[in-house]
C-alpha cells in the first residue's frame, strides 16, 4: 500500500507547521503551502527545511488555489488540512469594522471552501479521503458565554457551517468523503501574540490522534483536540 498523501494549507508557522512536522515523522508524502507573498519570509526556509514538498497558495486569491491544485498533479489526496488563519483580535465589538469582518470571513471560511472545491478531484481519487478544517471553540454559538472577537467568531462559525453543509450534501450525492472540524487548543502562536494556555506538543499530539481516528461516522463533526465533541 502506497504512503498517504497529506496536504497542509498554511504550513509555514504555528499550528500548521507543527501538524506538518508530525506527518513528516511518519511514512507519508507531505505537502505544505505558503502564501506567494511570504516566500521572502524566514518561515519559508523553515518550511523547506522540513523536507516537505511546498506549494504556493493564498486563501484570498482563488487563482493561486487553482494553480496549487494543478501543480499538485494527478495523484490522490488522502488528507487535506485547512489551517491558515488570521488573528482573533480585535476583542471588543466596538472595534470591529467591515474590512475586518470581511477579511476574516474570506480567509477562514471562503478560502478553505475554495481549497476543498479545487482539490476535490484529487480527494475523490483516494481510498479514504479526509478533510480536516482547523476551527476554534470560538466558532461554537451555544458555548459563547462571554463574547469578544466577533469577526473571528463569525468566520469560524461559518467554517463550521460550511463543513456540515458539505458533509450532508456529499452524503446525498453518495460521495465517500469525510469532513470534520477540529479545535486545536488555545496555543501560543504568532496569531495569538504568543499567548495561550495550552501546551503545543500535547495538543498537536491530540490533534494527530483525532485525525487518525476519523471514520465516516464522524462526518460533519466538531471535535476538540482531546477527542471530545464540541456543540455547535
Amino acid at each position: 500500500m502506497s504512503a498517504p498523501n497529506v496536504l497542509v494549507i498554511g504550513a509555514n508557522r504555528g499550528i500548521g507547521l507543527e501538524i506538518l512536522k508530525s506527518f513528516m515523522s511518519r511514512p507519508c508524502n507531505v505537502i505544505g503551502t505558503i502564501r506567494p507573498q511570504t516566500t521572502s519570509d524566514p518561515s519559508f526556509k523553515t518550511l523547506e527545511g522540513t523536507g516537505a514538498e511546498v506549494l504556493q497558495l493564498d486563501y484570498l486569491d482563488e487563482n493561486t488555489i487553482k494553480k496549487a491544485a494543478i501543480d499538485y498533479g494527478d495523484r490522490p489526496l488522502d488528507i487535506l488540512i485547512n489551517v491558515g488563519g488570521v488573528p482573533p483580535s480585535p476583542r471588543s465589538w466596538k472595534d470591529q469594522t467591515d474590512e475586518i469582518m470581511v477579511e476574516k470571513f474570506r480567509v477562514m471560511a471562503v478560502g478553505p471552501f475554495l481549497a476543498i472545491k479545487h482539490f476535490l478531484p484529487k480527494l475523490k481519487m483516494a481510498h479514504n479521503p479526509r478533510i480536516v478544517n482547523i476551527s476554534s471553540s470560538f466558532g461554537s454559538i451555544s458555548t459563547n458565554t462571554f463574547g469578544t472577537c466577533m469577526a473571528y467568531r463569525t468566520a469560524k462559525t461559518a467554517l463550521n457551517q460550511n463543513s456540515v453543509t458539505l458533509a450532508r450534501e456529499w452524503e446525498k450525492e453518495g460521495l465517500d468523503l469525510t469532513i470534520v472540524c477540529i479545535e486545536p487548543g488555545f496555543l501560543p502562536t504568532r496569531l495569538t501574540d504568543f499567548k495561550g494556555e495550552d501546551d503545543m506538543e500535547t495538543c498537536i499530539g491530540g490533534v494527530m490522534k483525532v485525525i487518525d481516528g476519523i471514520t465516516h461516522g464522524h462526518n460533519g463533526a466538531f471535535l476538540k483536540w482531546d477527542g471530545s465533541v464540541i456543540p455547535f
